[in-house]
Parts: C-alpha cells; sequence; structure tokens
C-alpha cells in the first residue's frame, strides 16, 4: 500500500510539474505591459519636451537669423531698398509677395528709430 502511495504521489508530482511548463506566468505578462507602457510614457514626454523647447525658442528667441545667402533675406534686402528709394508700404507690398503686415515686420527697425527716409 505504501508503494502505491508514493507511486500516485510522484505521477501527481510529475504531471504538476509537467503542467507548470504551460500554465501562463501571470507576472510577466504585466511585466510586459509595464514595459510597453512605460515605453510609450517616455516616447510621449520626449515629444512634448521637443514640441515645448520649439515653442520656446519661437517665443523667447524670436525668429532664427536669416542667412546672408537665403532667398528670405534677398526679399528683405529689397524690401529696404524699396523702403529708401522712398516707396510706401503699399507700393512695396504690391512690388513683392509680401503683405503689407509682413512689409512693416521687416521694416519694424526702420520705422521705429528713423526720423526721415533714406538714413538706414
Amino acid at each position: 500500500m505504501l508503494e502505491w502511495t508514493l507511486i500516485i504521489l510522484l505521477s501527481v508530482s510529475i504531471l504538476l510539474f509537467i503542467l507548470s511548463f504551460f500554465q501562463k506566468d501571470k507576472s510577466k505578462e504585466v511585466e510586459r505591459q509595464m514595459e510597453n507602457f512605460s515605453i510609450t510614457l517616455m516616447q510621449e514626454i520626449y515629444q512634448l519636451k521637443k514640441k515645448i523647447r520649439i515653442l520656446e525658442e519661437e517665443l523667447l528667441l524670436g525668429p532664427e537669423p536669416v542667412s546672408q545667402n537665403s532667398p528670405q533675406n534677398k526679399l528683405s534686402q529689397d524690401v529696404i531698398q524699396f523702403y529708401e528709394e522712398g516707396y510706401s508700404i503699399e507700393e512695396i507690398s504690391d512690388a513683392t509677395t509680401l503683405t503689407p503686415m509682413e512689409v512693416e515686420r521687416i521694416l519694424r527697425p526702420y520705422l521705429n528709430g528713423e526720423s526721415g527716409r533714406g538714413s538706414i
């Protein structure tokens, strides 16, 4: 009788051991989900920091300096030249592809501190 009991117990233990390999490990699943959530959260934080940095640069630092060879710099030089020649803001706007507001923005340093035209 004792032999049968040992055989049954040994059989049950082997069966349970084999079943343990097929059973899902819940802690690994939760760990995987937490890892995915963490990665997603880190990506979102990175994107938000990047957007904040861009907004800070635009708002606090103002527009980036324009290189000497860029089309925008050439257009600004043309606007200043038209202004020095005595054209009005509306006339400069008509001659270029800019709106009157953009022309005023380019000429703002010359309009604020200047008493007469042509004295840049």
